[in-house]
């Protein structure tokens, strides 16, 4: 029932319930939730994505990320708030309808599906990028169709394997940078203390200005920040197949800060006195340019291989949130019909299938760009529709908090510091930088983000209004097991 502020308070009112949540199995385990999360805070964003932008801002691409982390902990505190109140697949989408209206979690829910479908693109373009560093005859859209089709073939055999692929992946990656950082930091003070022959040096951090390109890149480059960090979320997505989510959601989300400090500006850091910071590019993960000056070939091509792992790993959480929030969309009536069916292994296979239709056609951007201008180009089209992810989170907590102070729901212990106000600061930050991402000149691709937020907005709009014709004229779609019971409570509103 969305939030209604005229209402008179009527004590507190039944869970409520989401048909989108029927057909899933509680599969995932606590180390799963835990390793999901860190998968979520370090990716494809990390290990290919700063190399750009730190040849574009410097050193000082550390500031960017400090202000965005602090939106980003709020931000995951918002949603672990309402992970707890209840856990569900639908995540922030379930919430949005809950909370706000049936017509904003629609939006909310096709902007972050189609942004989630992009994103997925955008990883497979990085991943092709690393297969080439390796063999760079073979055209990225061949690594980019191979690994779609056995990352999509695991997710269809069980979420208990997805669980499993995650594990490992981010286990690779956070190894990898912990040995990063570690090995990074002695060639510093060999080179510094020990005058050993290196390029490395603190010095690199002001050799060519700390921030190279000024001030206002700063703020230019924050949309590949954002993209970094686009993931961090979809842990939300996985409370819904925990097997505890009031134990490990907590552990999870209050760990992300640490995590953050600890691998992005740690590593922004690290990079930027090995080597000064023009010599990074986006042609190759900058751990791989890092190391390569080594002149010890092993050690790049190790690196490479982690980072490979990242963009398998990305790829892998992208598609679960994306083929999760879809469906919840089909068992309201605002998404196929077809996208609604869940496997007798708990895995929603109709969205599944949907999806990776969505990726052949990246991979055609794939084949036409080549795949690290595809990277980038999806880069610039997507990074203000995760913005509107995150607005959404935010927007959604305000509503839950309205009806706890209400005494409409059930509040819990785990709560967002300074809300309401700490909502309001950083939806002002949000919506102030997705304006200035779609109205940014200085970025030769700044109207790929307009034009796909005017097109997804109005096409949200009409495609909502034709659904809840449809859903009046024909009902909601049989999932199996819904009861009676849990169709009135999943709210009509056509606000």
């Amino acid at each position: 029932m969305p939030f209604d502020p005229k209402e008179p308070a009527t004590g507190p009112m039944p869970t409520y319930q989401d048909r989108g949540d029927e057909g899933y199995k509680k599969s995932l385990g606590n180390l799963q939730i835990q390793m999901i999360a860190i998968g979520g805070a370090v990716g494809v964003g990390l290990f290919l994505g700063i190399g750009q932008r730190l040849a574009a801002a410097g050193p000082a691409l550390i500031l960017s990320y400090l202000v965005v982390s602090v939106v980003v902990y709020l931000l995951m505190r918002a949603l672990g708030e309402l992970v707890i109140y209840r856990p569900t697949t639908g995540a922030w989408v379930s919430y949005a309808r809950e909370f706000v209206s049936n017509r904003f979690a629609f939006i909310t829910g096709w902007i972050y599906v189609v942004l989630a479908a992009v994103a997925g693109v955008g990883e497979i373009a990085a991943l092709a990028v690393y297969v080439q560093f390796w063999w760079p005859e073979i055209p990225g859209w061949i690594p980019s169709l191979v690994a779609a089709m056995v990352i999509v073939g695991c997710n269809l055999l069980s979420v208990r394997l997805y669980g499993h692929i995650e594990t490992w992946a981010a286990f690779i990656k956070v190894l990898a940078i912990l040995l990063f950082l570690a090995a990074g930091i002695i060639l510093v003070v060999a080179g510094d203390v020990f005058n050993a022959p290196t390029v490395a040096s603190v010095t690199n951090l002001w050799s060519e200005g700390f921030a190279t390109g000024g001030v206002l890149v700063l703020v230019v480059v924050m949309s590949g920040v954002v993209f970094s960090f686009s993931a961090i979320e979809i842990v939300g997505v996985s409370a819904g197949e925990a097997k505890d989510p009031e134990k490990s959601m907590p552990r999870a989300i209050n760990s992300v800060v640490l995590r953050i400090a600890l691998f992005y500006i740690g590593s922004i850091l690290v990079l930027s006195m090995l080597l000064p910071t023009s010599q990074y590019s986006g042609d190759e993960s900058p751990f791989v340019t890092a190391l390569a000056s080594l002149n010890i070939p092993a050690l790049a091509g190790i690196m490479n291989f982690v980072v490979l792992t990242a963009a398998i790993s990305g790829v892998n959480a992208t598609l679960y949130a994306c083929v999760r929030l879809l469906r919840n969309l089909a068992a309201h009536g605002q998404a196929p019909k077809v996208t609604a069916k869940v496997s007798h292994r708990g895995v929603p296979s109709g969205a599944l299938i949907c999806i990776f239709g969505f990726d052949l056609l990246g991979i055609i951007l794939i084949y036409a760009l080549g795949a690290a201008h595809a990277f980038e180009v999806v880069l610039s089209a997507c990074a203000v529709f995760i913005l509107f992810g995150w607005i959404s989170i935010f927007v959604s907590h305000i509503g839950y908090r309205r009806q706890v102070a209400r005494g409409q729901v059930r509040g819990v212990s785990f709560k967002l510091p300074g809300a309401p106000v700490t909502n309001y600061v950083c939806l002002a930050f949000l919506v102030l930088l997705s304006l200035y991402i779609m109205f940014d000149m200085t970025n030769p691709h700044w109207y790929y983000s307009l034009i796909a937020g005017i097109v997804i907005l109005v096409g949200t709009n009409i495609g909502y209004e034709i659904s809840k014709r449809h859903v009046a004229k024909h009902g909601l779609p049989e999932l199996g097991r819904s009861h009676p019971a849990e169709h009135d409570m999943t709210g009509t509103d056509a606000r």
